[in-house]
């Protein structure tokens, strides 16, 4: 099997795993698909450790963990788990990534961070496909559902 076979497949575990256990319209479904869907351009653009370090402050403890942001926890632990494949250190375990990007020179900073790219994209895809959640779901944080539309700038053709 290829890595991007295994990056996938063990990805797909992870997604079923939270799609048979919250029901099709459950906050915390749509919750787990936002965070894997957003996850990859956040990689990309604060970089793995301001990225870690957002889902592990997400992360919710004791009666708070059924809720909304413990989904942020179920990632970073689904990608402690294939990151823990491929670099030892981790095995599984969201604070050791934590602590591996953050104390990795730089050749290995930037290989962790392109393979944890690569397994937030399946993440991505599959709460697609597999959980319906799309990006739209859920209006961005300074949405005003009761503001009117904005008006077009310019004239109209």
């Amino acid at each position: 099997m290829t890595r991007e076979q295994t990056r996938a497949s063990v990805a797909w575990g992870h997604v079923k795993a939270i799609g048979d256990e919250h029901g099709k319209e459950s906050t915390a479904r749509k919750s787990y698909g936002t965070f894997a869907g957003k996850l990859p351009a956040l990689l990309r653009s604060a970089g793995l450790c301001q990225a870690l370090h957002f889902l592990r402050a997400k992360r919710k403890t004791g009666k708070e963990q059924n809720g909304h942001n413990d989904m942020a926890a179920h990632l970073l632990r689904h990608l402690a788990e294939q990151l823990g494949k491929v670099c030892p250190g981790i095995e599984k375990d969201a604070d050791k990534l934590c602590e591996k990007a953050r104390e990795a020179d730089l050749p290995t900073y930037l290989w962790l961070s392109r393979e944890a790219v690569s397994c937030a994209t399946w993440y991505a895809r599959l709460a697609k496909s597999e959980l319906g959640v799309e990006l739209t779901d859920e209006p961005p944080p300074d949405h005003d559902s009761s503001a009117p539309p904005a008006e077009p700038e310019g004239p109209v053709a």
